[in-house]
């Protein structure tokens, strides 16, 4: 996985684990305050190799590191 060791890689493969029944705003928002915003940044990068779904979710999160 080309994300594994960053954090970004954490995050996307926390999402697929918890799936996608059990993601919503509080865990987006559990995620944002987590991240810095280099991490976000990071993050904008990596989507691409998320899941459709995950990088959907996702969209919210980056898109205030802008």
């Amino acid at each position: 996985m080309s994300t594994a060791g960053r954090k970004s890689g954490t995050v996307i493969q926390a999402l697929r684990y918890l799936g996608q029944d059990q993601v919503n705003d509080q865990v987006g928002a559990i995620i944002a305050r987590q991240l810095s915003s280099a991490e976000r940044l990071a993050l904008q990068k990596d989507h691409i190799h998320a899941p459709a779904w995950i990088a959907d979710f996702l969209h919210p999160i980056t898109a205030a590191s802008s």
